[in-house]
């Protein structure tokens, strides 16, 4: 990760934002305080990533707690019905806005 002061971010705006398209530039404070300057487009996968997380965590957490139970045809089907219509909805509310 590349590393530079406000003031040297400031001075050199342009250079540093093209750094940042292939690696993240930290930013930091004559005060201690730092910020990451990084490509949406790996901010935005860092956020899915982040999200499956969470979702596996507690899912875990909820199999460790003994909160599940044994899969049966039913319940695999229910499961399936309610991803499509998800899956479905999203993709109505995108024609919508586009």
């Amino acid at each position: 990760m590349d590393r530079t002061s406000a003031d040297q971010f400031r001075s050199n705006m342009k250079e540093w934002m093209e750094a940042a398209r292939s690696e993240p530039v930290k930013i930091t404070r004559k005060s201690g305080e730092a910020f990451v300057l990084l490509n949406a487009d790996v901010f935005e996968k860092m956020q899915l990533d982040l999200a499956r997380l969470e979702g596996l965590t507690a899912s875990l957490m909820d199999v460790a707690q003994g909160r599940v139970a044994p899969a049966t045809e039913g319940s695999t089907a229910e499961v399936f019905a309610r991803a499509k219509k998800r899956a479905l909805a999203g993709r109505k509310s995108k024609k919508a806005v586009g």
